[in-house]
């Protein structure tokens, strides 16, 4: 296999030397480095790539002056943790964060303890990548030089590079808005409402969580519907997302309905996107209204399920959190001791609430973990969420201290039969 062709991680020394003796030359997708370059002069070298069209990078590379054409590979000392830091750099430095493949030190072919390092990344769907510090964005190009150098965007390049962001910010809201009119759907054919009437089944959560970017597809059909049936958290001392009976297969989505509640719907999707939605009306102990915990609780699962599936699907990067409260316009919330009681307080001029939070896989996957630092990561992303939400819908009693937030955290935690950390 050639070096274009080959895997990353597979990169062997047979596969330099064969660069070596096709007399390969450094073109938009390819440059040699001879020396460890910098931090900052690595990530405009690795931007470029992603801002254009992708390409990779090998260090320890001799190139001709002249022509770029590529003389010797007298390779570079090995440098400890180099596939880390190049990854960490990535994520922390370009914006949006970049995933690029780093290779294992692979030895040159005189021997001699030399080694060489790939670093490939591909053209980017969510370009334009800026590097941090206000240093711009950087595109692969021989405009002035003859050479392909890494130069600062002119102001076509940058009209296409955030035309291509704007297709991929335009599928992450359909995705969502396909899943609501989905959710939507289920509720016509349950409760037999007219089309027009948009309080169909009474007051309505939905959570949609998922890649800040939707570039690509994270895995086939197949194995969705497999990780569907297979995956899921313990919630009020049963499986979330319940598996109720058979999963429903629409395009590019597995989905299940009655996963929570008797009215509820689970969407997961190949874009990485969860969706959960359901009923949160209820009537008991002659009291009608919302349930505080139970939208606190619901939203908490939520956040602890997805985050088993972005870990199936090995993503890494920047998450939406978008919550959506419909048909909520002077519905009372209900408190107290088993959550019955009328708190008084209801929505008294918005019938439907849309926000969102932005965090990380990072963030989101430290909520389980049994670690004092990693509890304080899952209590910030809870407390952002739920002071968001609960804001947004005048229960302002419930959020505006950290003693309160937490008091409703723990009074979550209770409704789905969690152990509060």
């Amino acid at each position: 296999m050639s070096f274009y062709t080959t895997a990353v991680a597979q990169l062997a020394t047979e596969h330099l030397q064969s660069l070596l003796d096709d007399n390969a030359v450094e073109n938009a997708r390819l440059e040699f480095k001879l020396e460890v370059a910098s931090k900052d002069e690595t990530l405009k070298k690795i931007s470029s790539f992603a801002n254009a069209f992708g390409g990779s990078i090998i260090i320890g590379a001799r190139a001709n002056s002249s022509d770029g054409r590529l003389t010797d590979l007298p390779g570079v000392a090995a440098q400890p943790g180099y596939k880390q830091t190049i990854v960490q750099w990535c994520f922390d430095a370009i914006s949006p964060p970049l995933i690029t493949e780093v290779s294992d030190p692979i030895p040159v072919p005189a021997g001699g303890g030399k080694v060489c390092y790939v670093i490939r990344t591909g053209e980017s769907d969510v370009a334009p990548h800026f590097l941090n510090g206000r240093k711009g964005i950087y595109v692969r190009t021989d405009e002035f030089s003859g050479r392909f150098e890494a130069r600062l965007a002119n102001e076509m390049e940058l009209r296409h590079l955030f035309d291509r962001r704007r297709i991929v910010r335009e599928r992450r809201s359909g995705l969502v808005t396909r899943a609501r009119n989905r959710f939507t759907n289920y509720a016509r054919r349950k409760f037999g409402s007219s089309e027009s009437d948009h309080r169909t089944g009474g007051p309505r959560l939905d959570i949609s969580i998922g890649p800040r970017f939707p570039a690509s597809p994270l895995c086939d059909h197949g194995a969705l519907v497999q990780f569907v049936m297979r995956e899921a958290i313990t919630w009020r001392q049963t499986r979330f997302p319940r598996l109720s009976g058979d999963i429903i297969t629409q395009h590019e989505s597995a989905i299940l309905l009655q996963a929570a509640e008797d009215f509820s719907l689970f969407e997961a999707n190949i874009w990485g996107m969860t969706f959960y939605g359901t009923q949160i009306d209820i009537t008991d102990e002659g009291a009608a209204g919302i349930h505080t915990y139970q939208v606190a609780g619901y939203i908490l699962a939520a956040l602890r399920h997805a985050a088993h599936l972005l870990n199936f699907f090995g993503y890494q990067g920047l998450v939406v959190v978008e919550v959506s409260m419909a048909s909520i316009l002077g519905v009372p919330w209900l408190t107290g001791r088993n959550g019955f009681g009328q708190s008084g307080t209801a929505s008294e001029l918005d019938d439907d609430v849309t926000f969102s939070v932005v965090t990380s896989t990072d963030a989101m996957a430290l909520q389980s973990a049994n670690t004092p630092a990693s509890h304080e990561v899952g209590r910030n992303l809870d407390t952002a969420v739920l002071r968001t939400a609960f804001y947004a819908v005048n229960l302002a009693r419930f959020v505006d201290t950290d003693q309160s937030v937490d008091a409703l955290r723990r009074q979550a935690y209770q409704y789905n039969y969690w152990r509060y950390q």
